[in-house]
């Protein structure tokens, strides 16, 4: 699955929705288990790339959590 921060959709494809990922944690191994989501909730979706990848990692005294939001695309 081809996965980019870039907006652009290549030629023929279709935008599927929005899929988001959530995990615990603020470190490398949150992001790829939040990655690992995201991949597995597109697949889902029948989606051979996302795209406008986007990182957002809080760190709150009490729930420090990873995030992830792209636009699946077919």
């Amino acid at each position: 699955m081809r996965i980019s921060t870039l907006q652009q959709k290549s030629p023929g494809e279709t935008e599927l929705g929005v899929v988001y990922a959530s995990v615990e944690g603020v470190n490398e191994k949150s992001y790829d288990e939040a990655l690992h989501e995201l991949k597995q909730k597109g697949a889902a979706l029948g989606a051979t790339a996302l795209i406008g990848l986007q990182l957002v990692q809080s760190q709150f005294q009490w729930n420090q959590r990873t995030s992830l939001i792209a636009t699946a695309v077919k």
